[in-house]
């Protein structure tokens, strides 16, 4: 029996997570920049644990190297999303979110480095 295709194996899902994950990495950045949150974080926060939890199951069980490395991403700035619910100090918060910028650039990088990848792979043919 051979191993099931990555979920980004699919094009059309890798242009999507590609298109996620710039938009999340723009806003991250510039909330950041500003100073502000989108979102009230004793809300989101259990609903971002939950992402996570899916997110890490995904990433876990897949045998493609990319949707491992970008869900993992995403798994990672979901938690800290509930992290940052925990946090009381300035200087935490600051680091909360510069790591949440940094997960959501990381899963951005990757999945462009696929979509290219992939593009130019389907050329050669």
């Amino acid at each position: 029996m051979n191993p099931r295709p990555g979920l980004l194996h699919n094009r059309k899902a890798l242009v999507v997570v590609t298109l996620f994950c710039l938009i999340e990495t723009a806003w991250s950045w510039v909330s950041i920049r500003k100073g502000t949150r989108q979102y009230d974080s004793l809300v989101v926060a259990p609903f971002a644990l939950c992402l996570a939890v899916i997110a890490a199951s995904i990433a876990y069980r897949t045998s493609l190297w990319a949707d491992r490395v970008i869900l993992g991403a995403v798994a990672g700035a979901f938690a800290l999303i509930a992290a940052r619910a925990a946090s009381s100090t300035l200087a935490a918060m600051l680091a909360v979110d510069v790591a949440h910028a940094l997960m959501w650039t990381i899963a951005a990088c990757v999945s462009l480095i696929l979509l290219a990848l992939r593009f130019s792979a389907s050329r050669r043919i």
